[in-house]
């Protein structure tokens, strides 16, 4: 069987570049990361890309307002779901949140797919930091990871299909899916982000 993983080495040497980073880019001293907007299927995926990429901030030196309490106060405005996120002002949000800068986000991809002999697994995400202030975007990023395994086999085609179930149940029942390709999308994400202060 040959195991590949496709779209998600960091390569030593190669540095990578933001979408967008503002010229004379300062990191706000206070951030609240954003329930993600989900473009997929999976419900537990913006949860764990979102728990991930707070303590990965964290770690950059960003001084993350908790998500229990950036949730408590949203509640109160109406907001439960991070696709109705734009339909309030960031100077707005940033007001009630008591942050200066706010991180959104967007799950584009969050699969397994089996296709018989193929097998792959798949983390795509977007980052945006905007200004609590003047709702100016600081810093983006799109990252996407992806690990596909390919039978040589009838017989190996089907030791896949099993190894993928298993997988999938025991990151289900972990609430943990897709954690290798999630971490390695925030890995590559938060290295094209500057330090917090």
């Amino acid at each position: 069987m040959i195991a590949g993983l496709v779209g998600g080495l960091l390569f030593p040497g190669c540095a990578l570049k933001p979408k967008f980073i503002a010229p004379n880019y300062g990191p706000p001293s206070t951030v609240a990361v954003l329930p993600f907007n989900n473009h997929t299927i999976d419900m537990d995926g913006p949860v764990l890309v979102r728990r991930v990429f707070s303590e990965k901030l964290r770690r950059r030196g960003y001084n993350v307002k908790p998500e229990e309490e950036t949730d408590d106060i949203l509640r109160k405005q109406g907001i439960t779901d991070g696709g109705q996120l734009p339909s309030i002002k960031p100077a707005k949000l940033a007001e009630v949140l008591g942050v200066d800068g706010l991180f959104y986000g967007d799950l584009i991809e969050f699969k397994y797919v089996t296709l018989g002999f193929y097998n792959t697994r798949v983390v795509e995400a977007n980052f945006k930091l905007i200004d609590g202030y003047t709702g100016e975007m600081l810093w983006e990023d799109q990252r996407k990871a992806t690990k596909t395994k390919i039978a040589l086999s009838s017989e190996d085609a089907l030791e896949v299909f099993k190894d993928k179930l298993v997988e999938k149940t025991v990151d289900k029942m972990l609430r943990m899916p897709l954690k290798e390709e999630t971490d390695l999308v925030i890995k590559r994400v938060i290295s094209t982000l500057p330090y917090g202060r």
